[in-house]
Parts: C-alpha cells; structure tokens; sequence
C-alpha cells in the first residue's frame, strides 16, 4: 500500500515538472516575432530598393552633366577665332569729311578709270603753242563723285574678302555643330553660328550704305550743277535787261510830225 502511495506520488512530481517545462515557450510571442522580423525585412527591402532608385537617379545626373559639359569655355570653339578677328576688322566706309579732305580737282587730271575714259590733262596749248594750267577748282565736283565711287570699289573689295572668311568659318562651325557631344557644346556652337550670320549681314551692309552713299553724291551732284545753271542764267538775264536799259537810255530817238510837211491847197475845178 504504501509502496503504491509513493509511486502515485512520484508521477505526480514529474507530471508537474513536466508541465513546468513546457509552459516556457509561448507560442503567440513567437508568432508575434515571425510577424516583426517579416515586417523587418520588408521594410529592408523597401530600403534597398530606394536606395537602387537613389543610385539610379545619381548615375542620371551623372550622365546629364557629362552632357551639358563645360559652359564656360567658348573662345577655343570652332569659327569663334574667326568671329572675333573679323569684329576686330576697320570698316572701309569713310565719313564725307573724310572724302571732301582728299577733293582738290588736281586728283581727276590723268585718271583714266584703268583706261576706260580719255585722261584730262593737267594743262592745254592755246592757238599759239603756249601751256595754260587748267584751273583745278573747275573739277572738284567731278574729283569728288570720283573719290567716292573709289570708297566704294574699296568697301566692296574688303566685303568680298570678309564675306568668304565668314562663309568659310560658318562651314566650320556647323560641322562641329553636327558633331557636338555634349548640349554645352551645342548651346556655344550655336550661338557662335549665329553670331557669324549677323556679321555677315553686316559686312554686306557696308556695301549697301557705300552704295547709299555713291546715290545721295550724285543727287548731291546734280542738285548743285541745277543750281549752278540757274544761277549762271539769271545772271545772263539780268545782265542782259541791265544792258537794254543803258541802250534805251543812251540812244533815245526823236519823232516828228509828217503834218509839218502837208500843205493844204485850193481844188479848182
């Protein structure tokens, strides 16, 4: 019996440390864990993906400025070189003060315009043999006209000249045009391009403003000579009332009456 009491109570001692043992481990806590450490790694995972997209994105900006390039360098482009030398060029249009300076009339005697017109002399032989000297003030107006149309043969040949320098740049540059790399290089290839055309409008502006000019001295030219005439034949006119009052005055003519010489007499029939 008592045997039987004591084995009763050992099992019961072990059914109770075992009890003890198993009720440790929980099994929601654990599922709780799970669901964190799975939250964890997602969210990891979320990080990394934002930090790929952050990778992504720097590359981007990387490429981007590798693309746009240096916006600072523009004077050792293709064409600027040229650009810059033509700016720097003298205009070959003068002023008319400039013109009337070299205008004596003496500068038309022996020009022949490259053998096309018949020179004037200097000076002509009378009927005598004897030299007179031509009177140079008698010219001036003609040495003037000619002086101008040789400006204008001046700017026209250095238009020439610079319009082929410029064309020949403007090729230049739009073929690196085509060729840039980057949108900087770009951006300074095209505005070098079209600051080349608004030089080449300008140089063949010259050309029209000398040409302008050649136009308003030979308006100038022909308002003058109208004038001159004018006046040349107001003088002869008055000149000529002036001597017909002097002949009116000086020979005046006496007139008499032919009845002083009529004589009546009787009529007998």
């Amino acid at each position: 019996m008592k045997t039987t009491l004591l084995l009763a109570s050992v099992l019961t001692m072990g059914a109770s440390s075992g009890l003890a043992q198993w009720a440790v481990i929980d099994a929601a806590n654990l599922q709780q864990s799970a669901v964190n450490y799975a939250a964890m790694v997602e969210q990891l995972a979320n990080q990394a993906t934002q930090i790929t997209n952050q990778i992504r994105q720097i590359q981007q900006f990387e490429t981007q400025l590798k693309r746009m390039g240096d916006m600072a360098n523009v004077k050792d482009l293709v064409g600027f070189a040229e650009f810059r030398a033509d700016l720097s060029l003298p205009t070959q249009v003068k002023t008319w003060a400039q013109g009337i300076a070299r205008v004596d009339g003496r500068g038309l005697f022996g020009d022949t315009r490259g053998g096309i017109f018949r020179e004037v002399r200097a000076d002509f032989r009378d009927f005598d043999g004897a030299v007179i000297e031509r009177d140079p003030t008698v010219y001036k107006e003609s040495h003037d006209m000619a002086v101008t149309v040789d400006e204008f043969k001046a700017v026209q040949s250095d238009v020439y000249t610079r319009r082929e320098d410029l064309k020949r740049a403007i090729a230049q540059t739009s073929e690196a045009l085509r060729a840039a790399e980057t949108e900087a290089e770009q951006k300074k290839l095209e505005a070098v391009l079209n600051a080349q055309y608004g030089q080449l409008t300008a140089v063949d502006a010259e050309v029209a403003m000398s040409a302008a000019q050649v136009q308003v001295k030979a308006a100038e030219s022909t308002a003058m000579t109208n004038a001159q005439t004018e006046a040349d034949a107001e003088a002869r006119r008055r000149l000529a009332q002036q001597e017909a009052r002097k002949l009116s005055t000086t020979f005046k003519p006496q007139y008499e009456s032919m009845l002083r010489y009529v004589f009546e007499k009787r009529f007998t029939p």
